[in-house]
């Protein structure tokens, strides 16, 4: 408890935790000023990427050279050509805002893993998660000197990059035992001449 009226600052809590701690990198923004829906689509899309192609990837669609599929919230866009590119036939679109606030948090969260000595060449963004923000109140004015809500719909996003682990190499099938039944063995007993 503070005395004095002051407010306490409680630990930010993530909607889920990475497996192993110490191998992960996390970072989250609120109430950013920028559209909801675009920004789930945008973060969807680089879901699963490693950091360095994701951060490529997002400024390829900063320079309007690749598209952000829309495969939720497309209602009213046109479809892209470059959307073929990424197994998807529908709209797609440039979020430019939702992009720079996404690369801007790709940056932090690079950082905050660089703090940690971790290899950042080999992160993944193993969880990002858009949340809906409270909307922000406007008016706007209609005929007949009626007044209509102008809402706003910003977001809080949390990204969590994860080491990824180096895969070990399968063990050859030759050296497997194929398991046999009785009948079988019996069988092969008969076969080769012995008695049963």
């Amino acid at each position: 408890r503070v005395w004095g009226g002051g407010r306490v600052k409680k630990m930010v809590k993530y909607s889920r935790e990475p497996d192993n701690a110490v191998k992960a990198a996390k970072a989250r923004a609120s109430d950013l000023r920028t559209s909801f829906k675009n920004m789930r689509e945008t973060a969807m899309a680089i879901k699963g990427m490693p950091l360095g192609k994701a951060k490529t990837y997002l400024g390829k669609v900063l320079e309007k050279k690749d598209v952000i599929p829309l495969r939720r919230f497309g209602g009213s866009a046109g479809r892209s050509n470059l959307t073929k590119n990424h197994k998807y036939h529908g709209p797609g679109r440039f979020p430019v805002k939702s992009v720079k606030h996404l690369l801007d948090l790709l940056t932090n969260a690079e950082s905050n893993a660089e703090v940690k000595s971790l290899d950042t060449e080999s992160l993944v963004v193993h969880h990002i998660q858009v949340n809906q923000a409270v909307k922000g109140r406007r008016r706007t004015y209609r005929a007949h000197g009626r007044i209509n809500a102008y809402m706003s719909n910003p977001c809080h996003v949390e990204v969590i990059l994860v080491e990824k682990e180096e895969s070990v190499a399968k063990p050859d099938d030759s050296a497997v035992v194929v398991r046999q039944s009785r009948k079988q063995l019996a069988q092969k007993r008969l076969r080769n001449g012995a008695s049963a």
